[in-house]
């Protein structure tokens, strides 16, 4: 089972190596009386929101990884498929 507290934090990395940046924050749903996690909220977007920092500038879609995305998990790192550097700005 994995907790909220073993991702946060961790390092987002593409398959090819790109740094993504970090877990701030997670997205989940009610599902069936627990949670289903949605995504991860990646990069400084994310640690602006969790600052409370936002204003008004709302998280815009690549500051959300997609739990889909998400090819593997190891201790401290987190790796996504490489079509996801495509879709965000260096």
């Amino acid at each position: 089972m994995i907790r909220a507290s073993d991702l946060i934090g961790c390092v987002v990395r593409t398959e090819s190596g790109r740094k993504l940046g970090r877990v701030h924050d997670l997205r989940a749903h009610a599902a069936g009386g627990g949670w289903l996690l949605m995504g991860l909220v990646v990069g400084s977007g994310g640690m602006r929101e969790r600052l409370g920092g936002g204003g008004d500038k709302p998280l815009c879609e690549g500051d959300v990884m997609a739990w889909e995305a998400i090819v593997r998990l190891d201790d401290g790192l987190v790796t996504v498929r490489d079509e996801i550097a495509a879709a965000r700005p260096s």
